[in-house]
């Protein structure tokens, strides 16, 4: 049986164990599409959109960090707050434009209104083919494993934590269990290793909040606050 299909309801005087088969596929199935829900419709909407604004305010501020400069002032950001909470001292750093000197949050502009796009496709009704997620998931993939280097760099290496960029942060880490959990429930339902993250991608979204944040704490202490 096709797995993205609708069970098919057997005749009436079909034997009991056509019925349970049919049962049994429609529970499946039910399950498999379950990842579809309003919910992630919605978070895609608004990911994408918050997405959206923190990777434009990074841009803005950028020009505004260049604009003061060439003014002869001392660049002042609306986005520092500390010696260690700012912008200020990520956004000329060689991590800010990774790709050929491509700043890091034009490709934020780029890709977020595209998966705030996905999601005013799918809460219009629209069902997206499989490309459609595909395309998603290595987008989610890749976003992760940027944002995860980023993290890794702004807190060993600069020193220093961008409010936008942790914004980015905040919202890129749910989206990408979110797609996973739906893609890999639709594409391995009966995978063990599936399940565990298909069944459970609330927590895993938690635990990866609370890693990331013990490893802020562990790092900076007090700091943050000073």
């Amino acid at each position: 049986m096709n797995p993205d299909a609708a069970p098919v309801e057997p005749d009436a005087d079909a034997d009991e164990a056509a019925w349970a088969a049919y049962t049994r596929a429609s529970y499946d199935y039910e399950r498999r599409h379950a990842g579809e829900g309003r919910i992630l419709k919605w978070w895609l909407l608004i990911a994408g959109a918050v997405g959206l604004w923190a990777a434009a305010d990074l841009v803005l501020d950028k020009l505004s960090y260049y604009e003061q400069l060439s003014s002869g002032h001392a660049p002042s950001l609306s986005c520092n707050f500390n010696a260690i909470v700012g912008c200020g001292e990520v956004i000329n750093t060689p991590q800010a434009s990774i790709f050929w000197s491509l700043p890091n949050p034009v490709i934020g502009v780029i890709a977020w209104p595209v998966v705030a796009a996905l999601a005013v496709l799918l809460l219009s009704g629209v069902t997206l083919r499989r490309w459609h997620w595909i395309g998603l998931q290595i987008g989610v993939a890749c976003g992760i494993v940027m944002v995860s280097w980023l993290q890794f760099e702004t807190i060993f290496r600069i020193n220093a934590l961008c409010p936008w960029c942790m914004v980015t942060w905040a919202v890129m880490i749910p989206t990408f269990w979110a797609v996973s959990g739906r893609n890999l429930r639709r594409w391995a339902y009966d995978s063990t290793i599936a399940k565990i993250v298909y069944d459970a991608v609330p927590v895993w979204i938690v635990v990866h909040y609370l890693v990331l944040a013990g490893i802020i704490y562990a790092h900076f202490g007090n700091r943050l606050w000073a």
